[in-house]
Formats: C-alpha cells, sequence, structure tokens
C-alpha cells in the first residue's frame, strides 16, 4: 500500500505541474479527485503535499522563464515593469502579501503573480517559501474542507 500512495502521489505531483503551467487545467478539481482515491487522512495529506510540491514546481517554472526571457518588451510594457519595479523597492512586503493572498486564494491569478515575480526580479527564495505555505494551506483547505463538511452532517 506505501509502495502504491507513493506512485499516486508522483502521479498527483506531475500533473500538478501540468496544471500551474496550463492554467486551464484546473489543479482544485484535481486536489478534490484525490479525495476518494486517499482512503485515509494520513494519505490525503501525502497527496495535498504532492500537489501543492507540483504547483510550487510549475510556478517556479513559469518564474523562470519570466525573469529570464530575452525577447524584446514593447515600451510600453517595459515602462510597467520598470513602474512597479520602482513600487516594489518602496514597499518591498507588499509583492509577499500579495503573492500569499493569491496562492491562498487565487486572486490575483496566481499563474499571473508567478510570471510577474519573475519579470520584476522578486526574491526566488521568497517567492518560492511564500508560495508554497499559500499553496499548502490552500490545498488543505479544498481537499479537508468537503470532509469536514461531510462528517459534521
Amino acid at each position: 500500500m506505501i509502495l502504491n500512495l507513493w506512485s499516486v502521489a508522483l502521479g498527483y505531483y506531475g500533473l500538478a505541474i501540468v496544471s500551474a503551467v496550463l492554467p486551464w487545467v484546473n489543479a482544485e478539481l484535481l486536489m478534490m479527485s484525490a479525495v476518494p482515491v486517499a482512503g485515509s487522512r494520513g494519505a490525503l495529506a501525502v497527496l495535498v503535499t504532492a500537489v501543492s510540491a507540483g504547483q510550487m514546481t510549475g510556478k517556479a517554472i513559469m518564474y523562470w522563464a519570466s525573469r529570464k526571457s530575452t525577447g524584446r518588451r514593447s515600451p510600453l510594457v517595459q515602462g510597467a515593469i520598470d513602474r512597479w519595479r520602482a513600487r516594489l523597492q518602496q514597499r518591498p512586503r507588499s509583492v509577499l502579501v500579495v503573492t500569499f493572498l493569491s496562492a491562498l486564494v487565487g486572486f490575483p491569478p496566481f499563474f499571473i503573480v508567478s510570471v510577474v515575480a519573475g519579470a520584476l526580479g522578486v526574491s526566488f527564495p521568497r517567492f518560492l517559501a511564500i508560495g508554497a505555505v499559500g499553496r499548502l494551506m490552500h490545498f488543505t483547505i479544498v481537499a479537508y474542507l468537503p470532509d469536514l463538511i461531510w462528517r459534521t452532517l
């Protein structure tokens, strides 16, 4: 059973990477599909961790793709990036708050926040840590809230 759990977790990890890079692949539906598959709360915790880690792996890909982009930006886009970078230098904690809220509740969309964080040169370790905490909390709620509601009925 343990080996099977880890192979299922690896599958969910891979699918979560796909959902992080392709925004039309819904990570919440993926997480909800893990609830009946898990069989126990402990196994579900493993799958929540796998989905959260997969999401952050995918968001890290988006972050670095944006950060390392060598394509020419239009003057309008470059001007917006420069203005936001200046604002963030004045209030560096605000980007962490936005990143956390985006990872936790999905607004603004975490896909966009990941790309913008990379373009603005936000500290990757901070982006990764704050995003991971938010995603772990998000998917814990998505996975366990239906179970909690079902048990109280």
